[in-house]
């Protein structure tokens, strides 16, 4: 009897492991030097970073795994203490388009000149103070993104003002610039030649359609 019973149960238990079904998790994929494994950061959630196994099964598509990005992982979970392993990898493929520097053309009136980091930091070389580039973040649309800052505005002044602090003060007042924040759209173009890093362009709208375009900055 005994023995029926254990027989029963681990009958159960194997039945239960084989029912176990691949589970999906998404965040945002955190530089690692173990090529072995691929650690996710994921928000309002604990633990907040998960790592999961890769081995030769594992199946990638999608944009690169690189820092910053956004990925969805589908993994077995499992029962001891290894890492689960991801059976696949689905990373965006519009962030890592946009990574790197991009210059405006020679001939562009504004000269602009802007380096596109992982987790939407920019460094800008150019131009200086009249208009800065913040921050950088995917929209959802594929190869398409959002550019936030600060645009520095010519003092507005008219002659009714001038002509009424000359009457009150006569001390001689320095015009202060305004800033006003701005968010346009980039998206990436392709030419004729293909379909390559080595041939896009990244063309920025702002809300009344002027356009400016950058390109890839090659060293």
């Amino acid at each position: 009897m005994k023995r029926y019973i254990y027989i029963i149960i681990v009958a159960l238990l194997a039945s239960c492991k084989e029912h176990i079904e691949p589970q999906s998790v998404a965040g945002y994929i955190v530089e690692t030097n173990n090529s072995n494994e691929i650690v996710l950061n994921i928000p309002d959630s604990i633990p907040a970073v998960r790592r999961y196994a890769v081995d030769d099964n594992t199946l990638f598509s999608g944009g690169s795994v690189v820092e910053g990005n956004i990925a969805e992982v589908i993994y077995m979970p499992s029962d001891d203490e290894s890492l689960p392993v991801a059976q696949s990898v689905t990373a965006d493929a519009t962030y890592p388009r946009f990574l790197g520097q991009w210059i405006s053309d020679k001939s562009s009136p504004l000269r602009i000149d802007i380096l596109l980091e992982p987790r939407g930091r920019v460094v800008q070389n150019a131009p200086d103070k009249t208009l800065i580039f913040e921050c950088w973040q995917l929209t959802g649309e594929e190869n398409t993104i959002t550019l936030h800052g600060t645009i520095s505005l010519p003092p507005q002044s008219t002659v009714k003002d001038k002509k009424n602090r000359d009457e009150d003060d006569p001390t001689p007042q320095i015009p202060t610039r305004q800033t006003k924040r701005f968010s346009v759209r980039a998206h990436l173009a392709y030419d004729e030649e293909g379909n390559s890093a080595q041939h896009k362009a990244m063309i920025i709208r702002n809300d009344k359609g002027q356009e400016s375009k950058l390109y890839p900055a090659w060293d």
